[in-house]
């Protein structure tokens, strides 16, 4: 996702040391257009949220797992971004924009808006970071084949020269059935 860099503010600020439920309502008090840049470290590798402001209000979230290449917009990226909020390693920065600038951006990216209103506030338990939102995200796991393993330790080729040798010796001893039932019959 692109985003003009604007003005920085703040950054550098701990996650774990701050309130972020505070520090948006002092986003809202000052009429703050930008938007907040959360980068944490989840469970799976760097996580990173984004929330763009207009006028104080959040209009728009983003969230981004880089180890599975996925990104969430809207209200489901709120929610992680909220998660990511009380994780113990991560920083914030925060960039002002101006009016046109959160304009274009909510132009181009209709599907990242999201306004959360007071009551989806307080629905949130903030209480520690939840891995639940990464396992949604991962790929699932498949059992590698036979041949897969084999490649992986570097006996493919023995398997190969293999195969050829049991399927002559089971060719051979359905010959061998075969005569012993013509010479039975008679």
């Amino acid at each position: 996702m692109n985003l003009p860099y604007g003005t920085p503010i703040k950054s550098g600020i701990d996650v774990a040391s701050v309130d972020f439920l505070a520090l948006l309502k002092e986003l809202l008090a000052k009429s703050f257009n930008g938007y907040l840049c959360m980068t944490i470290k989840g469970l799976g590798g760097i996580e990173e949220g984004i929330i763009l402001f207009d006028n104080g209000k959040v209009v728009a979230s983003f969230y981004e797992y880089f180890k599975y290449a996925k990104t969430m917009f809207g209200d489901q990226a709120f929610v992680r971004v909220m998660n990511a909020s009380v994780a113990k390693e991560g920083v914030i920065d925060l960039y002002q924009l101006s009016n046109e600038q959160v304009q274009l951006i909510l132009a181009f990216n209709e599907q990242a808006i999201s306004i959360p209103t007071e009551k989806d506030y307080k629905n949130l338990k903030l209480n520690a970071f939840s891995s639940t939102f990464e396992d949604q995200v991962k790929p699932a796991e498949s059992k590698p084949s036979d041949v897969e393993i084999l490649k992986k330790y570097k006996i493919v080729d023995a398997a190969a020269s293999e195969a050829p040798k049991k399927e002559a010796s089971k060719q051979q001893t359905k010959t061998e059935e075969e005569m012993q039932e013509l010479f039975m019959e008679k």
